[in-house]
């Protein structure tokens, strides 16, 4: 098993005033040990501290966790992605990229893993999209 060359493009959508909760599907891959952090910026290599950044944690909390199947002898690993709804919230007024007030928020993100005895690597990249709601409780 290798690094991959390019990271796979993942467009995420996390709706405004819930929690952002999905997971990451990778066959043929064990992620055991493995070191991995996401960030959500305005832009791709935007200056100065993330919008959002995940750590590795346990499930249930903000952040990132893993976790390893096997299926019939092939690891399957599962990256759970849990952002708070308050820290979405915090993401508001977003005057400073020109959205308008009920418009989708496009940010970009993307995961750094570096998988035990190999090098660090970017695995996934896209858009951070937040999607705009109308109930707030």
């Amino acid at each position: 098993m290798s690094n991959p060359t390019e990271p796979a493009v993942l467009h995420l959508r996390a709706k405004r005033w819930v929690p952002y909760d999905d997971k990451i599907i990778i066959r043929g891959v064990d992620l055991t040990g493995a070191a991995l952090k996401a960030q959500v910026r305005l832009y791709p290599d935007a200056p100065g501290d993330p919008l959002i950044s995940l750590e590795q944690t346990v499930p249930l909390a903000q952040g990132l966790s893993v976790s390893v199947a096997d299926d019939e002898g092939v690891p399957v690993s599962t990256i759970r992605m849990l952002i708070n709804e308050t820290t979405i919230e915090q993401l508001l007024p977003f005057a400073t990229n020109g959205t308008e007030p009920g418009a989708e928020v496009k940010l970009s993100w993307d995961m750094l893993i570096t998988v035990v005895g190999m090098r660090k690597a970017r695995w996934f990249a896209g858009n951070f999209i937040i999607v705009p709601g109308s109930t707030q409780i």
